[in-house]
């Protein structure tokens, strides 16, 4: 299996460089908050690799609406929010764990419901989705995107705390605010791509 997710990231990378190195950012933020929150082993490693693919829908989407600069149309934001749908569509035949499956359908769910693609909330969220969630706001707004400059991880925190027990499970994000406090993701805020905390 490991050979095959290989693959399906070179695809990424020769494809959108932005969304692969998104993907490789959000695993390492993804498994440091769930060693944080002692999680099992192989809790970990369904985690990983959903965190690793968690943007594959995202080759179905044109390269214009993924980097358009400004407001999105309503059917170029649906578009995009049919990705973790998409995703695992493509997945399907490889036979993924279904743990991990279902972390790659969620992981844009929010527990007051107000996520896609099925409006879940609270404990209808794989914990697993919820830390891949979080994580993936974090490296959104934390890192240069092709339509705009990285807004900071000041702003990735601000967003998580504003949000916590509304979008976000309060755990996951203390999870994170623990490790981030402690220095315990190394350069990743500081590497390029990434603006440094003022």
């Amino acid at each position: 299996m490991e050979s095959i997710v290989e693959v399906l990231e070179s695809v990424m990378a020769a494809r959108d460089p932005y969304t692969f190195a998104h993907q490789q950012r959000v695993t390492q933020i993804s498994l440091t908050i769930a060693e944080e929150m002692g999680l099992k082993e192989e809790s970990r490693s369904s985690l990983g690799m959903a965190a690793r693919l968690h943007d594959l829908g995202k080759i179905s989407i044109p390269i214009s609406i993924l980097s358009k600069p400004g407001q999105l149309s309503v059917p170029e934001r649906d578009l995009i929010k049919g990705h973790p749908m998409a995703g695992t569509e493509m997945l399907k035949p490889l036979k993924i764990p279904l743990h991990t499956f279902l972390t790659i359908v969620q992981h844009h769910e929010r527990i007051n419901g107000s996520g896609y693609p099925f409006g879940l909330s609270g404990k209808d969220i794989l914990l697993e989705a919820k830390i891949l969630g979080v994580a993936d706001v974090i490296e959104a707004i934390s890192s240069h995107r092709p339509y705009r400059a990285s807004l900071g991880i000041e702003m990735a925190l601000q967003e998580i705390s504003q949000h916590k027990g509304i979008l976000y499970d309060p755990s996951v994000v203390d999870a994170f605010e623990r490790r981030y406090a402690k220095n315990m993701f190394g350069n990743l805020f500081a590497v390029k791509g990434f603006r440094a905390a003022a």
